[in-house]
């Protein structure tokens, strides 16, 4: 069940006709196919401007976390300064075993982002899938794609100040590289175009810390 509902998603993303990106505004997920126990990532992200994003990932069980991005954007093409918000849960369908090779992390989530000429709220669900391989002396990389549907309203779209809504769906291609055990570094690519967000991709890198006692499971 879980390898097809992962395929659904991909498919939906090739098919679809718009594509956006990331969860509260245009950047990306940079979420990895397993749940999380606590995690800080701090992220700088270009491509449309400049964002600076940090999220904050705390486990509720072995397969279940919540999570909060929060950050500022200065998009490119006349569109002001924006602040976003937005929070999420992560539930994992299964993790790689004997018979199957992947991690895959169910995704729901809400987000806003609020400016001088744009309001935007987006409702994004999708599925993280990847892979962790072991390297030498305890470290590991994984590899990692995360697409998602969302449905995308805008308040106040520019000085018209009309509102506008869409279902669209994003795409982002990533790696996490776990450097010990409390410090990894993670780059992800988003690939979008919807009139809401913002039609350029992104590319983002991010550094996450794990408090001592705590590891990524």
């Amino acid at each position: 069940m879980a390898v097809a509902v992962a395929a659904a998603m991909v498919g939906l993303v090739v098919a679809a006709p718009r594509v956006v990106d990331a969860q509260a505004y245009n950047y990306p997920s940079m979420q990895t196919p397993r749940a999380s126990t606590r995690d800080y990532t701090a992220g700088i992200v270009g491509g449309a401007g400049s964002t600076f994003l940090f999220q904050w990932r705390e486990g509720l069980s072995k397969t279940l976390h919540w999570q909060i991005d929060a950050g500022f954007a200065d998009p490119e093409g006349g569109v002001d300064p924006l602040f976003f918000v937005g929070g999420s849960l992560g539930k994992e369908l299964t993790r790689a075993r004997a018979d199957q090779p992947l991690d895959m992390l169910l995704t729901v989530g809400a987000g806003a982002a609020f400016g001088g000429n744009a309001t935007v709220f987006r409702l994004p669900v999708g599925i993280s899938v990847g892979h962790t391989f072991d390297l030498e002396e305890g470290m590991t990389i994984t590899p990692f794609v995360h697409p998602r549907l969302s449905v995308d309203a805008c308040g106040r779209c520019g000085s018209n100040t009309t509102s506008r809504s869409n279902l669209s769906a994003n795409f982002d291609l990533g790696a996490h590289w776990q450097v010990n055990r409390q410090f990894g570094v993670r780059a992800s690519a988003s690939f979008s175009g919807s009139d809401l967000v913002g039609t350029d991709e992104t590319v983002a890198i991010g550094f996450s810390w794990s408090p001592a006692g705590l590891s990524r499971r």
